[in-house]
């Protein structure tokens, strides 16, 4: 599958290009520089198949970014990885180049690999004449374009499409790319280790570690294959308490967060064993809920207390009391550093996606006629009518002859979950009133 890596100093608007040719606003757009700093990779369907762009973080000189340790480690991870593409477009700015991006031309260049100029914020035909200094580069092909207003973003595809039918990478077939067999996200506080995981999970070194609070702003996603199964990964920014959040970029961060968890099959909720569900992480807990997806709670850093008994029965029993508040999910000891017991939270996640299935009309009517005759609906006067199953498939609605009071509703779910043997599920219970 052919690779397409977008490369260029800070703040010459790759983002906003690549969010135009994938057709969709992935990477986060903000007006300062150092924005993205991890591979932000989206495969794209153009034509008859499909190829890999991706996004990467803004090249600066060292000295000028030597005060920010997270984005010149971003910058040298992100250089390692330009060999591997099979076409670059290096992004410049119409508003002319600087001498380090005659320096970075001059390191393209001597990759040996297809590269094409891209002129960005050259929204006016009229614009093009004054841009001759751009041919001087003597890149083969050269595009004036506008991202914001997608000038000429057609044609830039129309030519990549061109370029690839007559090379050996071509674009594979729609048909032929998989479908992950589990989608899954990982959510966390800032600087629980969430990277570090995603790197072990999926055996590379794919996301940015720092022990900077914050590194991670997109979310990043990574395909890999666990026990013959497609995984695809995401890595997202740590989500906070919203009072805590005061900056824009923040809160971009924070949306791209809650749609991966809107689309994902399952949570690893991930927690730093000193901070076991404080109020934050029951916030993220009541989010996933919300949202009605499974979740595994993995307590990390297991290599610092592995043989702390007295440390491991305390987080334990705080577990227990936060699963008779929500709903019994599983949970691991795990180390994201070294991996332990992270193939078992794997195995989970598979199991706990494969509880996710129709529940026939038949057992819907015994399950109703169970839970009719119980002493506590009769003591609130209730009258169950009939049940459904919604979607997802842990979403039911249930009908009643009047209001269900809280405590009642909170059984009803309990013992749902338990008739269904689902009680490692979040159960979502939609009760509505029929006369």
């Amino acid at each position: 599958m052919p690779a397409i890596a977008i490369v260029g100093r800070q703040n010459v608007g790759k983002s906003s290009l690549f969010n135009c040719l994938i057709g969709k606003r992935k990477s986060i757009v903000y007006g300062t520089p150092g924005v993205t700093r991890d591979l932000i990779t989206e495969r794209v369907p153009w034509g008859e198949g499909r190829w890999t762009l991706t996004d990467f973080p803004g090249f600066e000189r060292e000295k000028e970014v030597r005060t920010d340790a997270v984005t010149l480690a971003a910058i040298r991870a992100a250089e390692k990885e330009l060999e591997k593409y099979h076409l670059i477009l290096f992004v410049v700015a119409r508003s002319g180049l600087s001498s380090y991006e005659h320096d970075l031309a001059e390191r393209l260049r001597r990759l040996k690999k297809p590269v094409w100029l891209v002129v960005n914020f050259v929204d006016d035909p009229q614009l093009e004449t004054e841009v001759a200094e751009f041919f001087r580069l003597g890149f083969p092909e050269t595009f004036f374009v506008s991202a914001l207003n997608r000038r000429n973003i057609q044609a830039l595809r129309e030519r990549i499409q061109e370029y690839f039918s007559g090379k050996k990478a071509k674009p594979t077939p729609r048909e032929e790319l998989p479908r992950p067999d589990l989608r899954l996200v990982v959510l966390g506080k800032p600087n629980a280790g969430k990277s570090t995981l995603f790197n072990r999970l999926v055996g590379k070194e794919r996301a940015l570690v720092s022990p900077q609070p914050g590194t991670t702003r997109d979310t990043v996603g990574e395909f890999f294959h666990y026990e013959h199964k497609l995984v695809e990964l995401l890595d997202t920014a740590g989500l906070r308490r919203q009072s805590r959040i005061h900056e824009d970029l923040e809160r971009i961060s924070g949306q791209r967060t809650t749609e991966a968890l809107e689309n994902c099959d399952v949570a690893f909720l991930l927690i730093d064993f000193t901070e076991v569900f404080d109020q934050q992480n029951k916030a993220l807990l009541n989010r996933i809920a919300a949202a009605g997806k499974p979740v595994v709670v993995l307590v990390n850093k297991y290599d610092l207390f592995r043989h702390d008994a007295e440390t491991k029965a305390q987080i334990a029993a705080r577990l227990a009391e936060v699963q008779k508040r929500f709903w019994q999910f599983p949970w691991f000891f795990v180390s994201a550093l070294s991996g332990e017991n992270c193939r078992r939270a794997l195995a989970k996640a598979f199991a706990l996606k494969a509880l996710f299935t129709k529940v026939g009309t038949p057992q819907l009517n015994r399950i109703l006629a169970e839970l009719t005759h119980n002493p506590i609906l009769a003591n609130h006067g209730i009258k169950l009518k009939y049940i459904t199953q919604g979607e997802p498939a842990n979403r039911f609605i249930l009908f009643a002859n009047k209001p269900v009071p809280i405590p009642v509703r909170r059984y009803l779910t309990q013992a749902l979950a338990q008739k269904l043997g689902w009680q490692e599920l979040p159960l979502l219970l939609d009760i509505r009133q029929k006369i």
